[in-house]
């Protein structure tokens, strides 16, 4: 029986790719950085989507990178000229694995109790503000 020409055929999308036709761009994007880092550099980084709409890369304690699926950014550990880590951007993949790579390399040689007291962010303060509505 041939199939009636006024009835749509729907058709499901193999279980993979429903799971990415159904991820932001920044979700992409950030999964997008964590392969690299952890393909190109051997640093493994975790995927957090975020309320805001923004996706976050944890790369260590400390070192977490934000991407609206266009560009990312993070606090570095390299200190302003006021001594106060500074804000650091890449437009493209590969830049910000590269300067996430030399970031990562300065703060595994710090202790990591170092990094309590620094203005780093924390991924548990990240994902509690996000999460944690205001009273």
């Amino acid at each position: 029986m041939a199939p009636d020409a006024n009835i749509p055929v729907v058709r499901q999308l193999p279980e993979e790719f429903q799971e990415a036709a159904e991820q932001s761009p920044a979700v992409r994007h950030a999964e997008d950085l964590a392969a690299v880092l952890d393909d190109v550099h051997g640093i493994p980084a975790d995927v957090h989507e975020l309320r805001s709409g923004n996706a976050l890369v944890s790369v260590s304690p400390g070192l977490l990178a934000y991407t609206d699926g266009e560009s990312f950014w993070w606090t570095s550990p390299e200190l302003s000229g006021a001594g106060a880590p500074a804000l650091s951007s890449a437009s493209t993949l590969l830049v910000a694995a590269e300067q996430l790579a030399a970031h990562y390399a300065i703060l595994r040689v710090r202790p990591a109790a170092s990094l309590l007291d620094s203005e780093l962010p924390l991924l548990a303060d990240v994902i509690l503000a996000d999460r944690v509505a205001p009273s």
